[in-house]
């Protein structure tokens, strides 16, 4: 059990670390770059992490929930904490692929010679709904951290 514990912060502390670092360094610094460096990094970013990203959130649900389980199979009590961690967790997935996917798509596939318009209300559009998302993905580890302790 103890094994799993560590698994689970480690693998949930590492995704809310990654997507805090998109959130405060990376696309901060593309923001100061000019449009024709921006353009084809924040797509090339795009693809990256919408091709990874999927595996490391289900993997995260998937350890929380297994957490829960266990604790709840051992003790006899609902792991309140990790409860609320593992539903966040899924309302965020929920909230990503709905919302956030479909905006990463289309940065994904913008042609860098000739991008659309209003391509940068679309980078600062989804910025802000990720930066929404790290706060509940913070929310739901610290969830998580104190319902293992």
């Amino acid at each position: 059990m103890e094994v799993l514990n560590v698994v689970a912060i480690v693998v949930a502390g590492l995704m809310v670390g990654c997507e805090l670092s998109i959130a405060a360094f990376i696309h901060p610094t593309l923001d100061t770059l000019p449009e024709e460096v921006h353009l084809p990094a924040a797509s090339a970013i795009a693809r990256v992490m919408g091709a990874a990203m999927p595996f490391w959130y289900a993997l995260t649900l998937l350890l929380t929930m297994v957490e829960g389980a266990i604790y709840w199979h051992t003790s006899g009590r609902l792991p309140i904490w990790i409860v609320a961690s593992s539903v966040l967790w899924m309302l965020v997935i929920v909230c990503t692929v709905t919302i956030l996917v479909p905006i990463n798509n289309r940065i994904a596939s913008w042609e860098t010679s000739t991008p659309p318009a209003d391509w940068k209300r679309y980078r600062s559009r989804w910025d802000l709904l990720h930066r929404w998302r790290v706060v509940v993905l913070t929310t739901a580890f610290v969830l998580l951290i104190v319902g293992i302790l």
